[in-house]
């Protein structure tokens, strides 16, 4: 029996709608969006290093941010600080949600939502935008348009299962 005021707010905001079934564990499909929300960061982090840092070497920023230089071009420095900044966020945010999943929050569906949209208008719009210098634009994309199909499968697989699963809906009550 709950003691004081707060005791009876908080389990009220644990309960789930009317009729709705609770999940004491994460289960089903929610297993593999653990999976993924863990993953996620690690593969961003090896990016970020795999691919970012290297571009922000002195020499090598300077070839290509420095007018005159055959690689030269005003986007670059734009375009790579933005995919720096935005895939940080992307971490920080992905273990946010890593953090409020295992918690099991009501906040986390709306929140991964979120992400899974926005990281799928920042690699289409950061594609897009990197296609706009030649030198990008006459290489292989193939990698770009992997994140792309991975981005959009995704948000179109996960976004409607957020939406509309009784699991979802019984297990981040909290």
């Amino acid at each position: 029996m709950p003691s004081t005021y707060t005791d009876i707010l908080q389990k009220q905001q644990q309960q789930p709608p009317t009729g709705q079934p609770t999940y004491d564990k994460i289960g089903g499909w929610l297993i593999l969006v653990g999976i993924a929300f863990i993953v996620g960061p690690l593969r961003i982090i090896l990016l970020v290093f795999k691919d970012i840092l290297p571009a922000f070497a002195p020499q090598t920023w300077s070839v290509l941010t420095t007018p005159g230089t055959e690689a030269y071009h005003p986007l670059w420095a734009p375009i790579l600080i933005g995919e720096l900044v935005g895939n940080l966020f992307f971490v920080c945010l992905g273990i946010v949600l890593i953090v409020l999943f295992f918690q099991k929050r009501k906040i986390f569906p709306k929140l991964a939502i979120f992400y899974l949209l926005a990281n799928l208008v920042f690699v289409v719009g950061d594609t897009l935008v990197a296609g706009l210098i030649p030198f990008v634009a006459q290489q292989d994309n193939s990698s770009s348009m992997k994140e792309i199909f991975r981005s959009v499968v995704g948000a179109g697989v996960w976004v409607p299962y957020f939406l509309t699963s009784k699991r979802v809906k019984g297990t981040f009550v909290r």
